[in-house]
This record gives C-alpha cells, sequence and structure tokens, in this order.
C-alpha cells in the first residue's frame, strides 16, 4: 500500500478532479446546431432529434484524455 505526504495526496487528487470534470465538460452533449451537423454536405440524419454533439471539438476531447491518462500515469507510479 502506497505511502505518501497528505500535500502530495491533495495534489494528486485535486489534479484527478480537474481533469475528469474537463473530460465531462468536453464529452457533454449538445443539441446538433443544424439538421446535418457533422455530415457532408446535402447530407442529412433521418431522425436529427434523435442525434447530439459534444460540447468540445475533436481536438479538445483528445487533449483531456491524453491530459487524464497523464495522472493516471502519475498516480500508477505510487509505491
Amino acid at each position: 500500500m502506497p505511502v505518501l505526504s497528505k500535500k502530495k495526496y491533495k495534489e494528486l487528487i485535486n489534479a484527478l478532479d480537474e481533469r475528469i470534470e474537463n473530460l465531462y465538460e468536453v464529452l457533454e452533449s449538445r443539441v446538433l446546431e443544424t439538421a446535418n451537423e457533422g455530415l457532408k454536405r446535402r447530407l442529412r440524419y433521418k431522425r436529427p432529434e434523435s442525434m447530439c454533439a459534444t460540447k468540445g471539438q475533436d481536438y479538445e476531447i483528445r487533449l483531456a484524455i491524453e491530459d487524464f491518462k497523464a495522472i493516471l500515469a502519475e498516480i500508477k507510479k505510487l509505491k
């Protein structure tokens, strides 16, 4: 079982909380702006009301995932 200072523990928990909150934020759903958002021209979803988009762009989601993986790697190093 790893032993660490309370300060280090608090830093890890805060970093973990911040990163998971950011991940939730970019993955949060929103209503489509148009009936063909995300599709090539002239294509439309049959039922656009059954679709949703994320608030974050694809690159923001990738960055949030990498950031989250980084804090998990730090936690994994605990001994």
